[in-house]
């Protein structure tokens, strides 16, 4: 299952439009193993943005994903795995996308990606970090809640924590009222006060010093460390950067076997759960 690199989501003028029109979205689901579309389509069922609900559309390969956006020009949205039948075929698929369909899909690929971090594949694409913006990382699933929470953030910069994950926790927040103070996988339990989810919304009015800093980072040779480092960079001058605690709602990260086994274990939940 591949990695998708963060994008810029949505602008203020969309968000705030007064859209009427009930046809669904369509969104594209376009990878070889069948988990993956059914825990995409249990996750996002009851998703509705602008008053729209969602529709799903299913392909299981990167000649059948093709063929799908040859047949459906007004896919708003594709989740496409990179490996499928061959090792780039998500690569080959977004670029047939782009330049045989003339579909105005933005993509970037690090070519640096053995020797460097995340925070350059940003940069890859810092081009498109404008107005309002929403980081995701590549490798999570979340109910659909989580992100109406981010993208209702008012503060500059909102990172998404969890103050239930505490004992198993990968990458540690510690807080001070409701703004971020300590960060690191090397905090203690009794220094943590959640973990860090991997979704972050930035304000059009941070933006800019956003990118500056990224920019001064990666000049500064920096390029083997996370985009998220950009924000910690602000935490150790005093710059406030928020955080919404997500306590309740269901999210994973899949880094490890034990991730998939804990995300497969709450979608079979959820299935037995569904009336017949």
């Amino acid at each position: 299952m591949g990695k998708h690199e963060s994008m810029p989501l949505f602008k203020k003028s969309l968000a705030s439009s007064n859209v009427t029109n009930r046809t669904p979205w369509k969104i594209a689901i376009i990878d070889d193993e069948e988990g993956v579309h059914d825990v995409t389509k249990l996750t996002l069922k009851t998703f509705n943005f602008e008053d729209r609900p969602v529709e799903f559309l299913s392909a299981y390969s990167g000649e059948e994903g093709l063929t799908l956006f040859r047949e459906t020009p007004d896919i708003a949205l594709a989740f496409v795995d990179v490996v499928m039948e061959t090792d780039d075929a998500g690569l080959k698929l977004v670029d047939a996308i782009r330049n045989e369909l003339n579909n105005d899909v933005a993509y970037f690929e690090n070519p640096h990606f053995r020797t460097t971090n995340s925070i350059m594949s940003l940069w890859y694409a810092k081009d498109l970090l404008e107005d309002d913006v929403l980081l995701l990382n590549g490798d999570l699933y979340y109910e659909h809640d989580i992100l109406d929470y981010a993208i209702n953030q008012t503060n500059a910069v909102v990172m998404l924590a969890d103050s239930t994950r505490i004992d198993n926790a990968d990458y540690r927040f510690g807080f001070i009222g409701d703004k971020i103070n300590r960060f690191g996988k090397h905090l203690t339990n009794q220094e943590t006060d959640g973990e860090y989810v991997g979704i972050v919304r930035i304000d059009e009015c941070f933006i800019r010093t956003f990118k500056q800093t990224l920019e001064e980072m990666i000049t500064a040779g920096k390029s083997n460390i996370w985009w998220e480092d950009v924000l910690y960079s602000f935490i150790k001058k005093q710059i406030p950067i928020h955080y919404f605690d997500v306590a309740g709602t269901f999210w994973s990260e899949v880094d490890t076997l034990q991730d998939y086994n804990y995300l497969q274990n709450w979608i079979t939940s959820q299935v037995r759960s569904l009336p017949n």
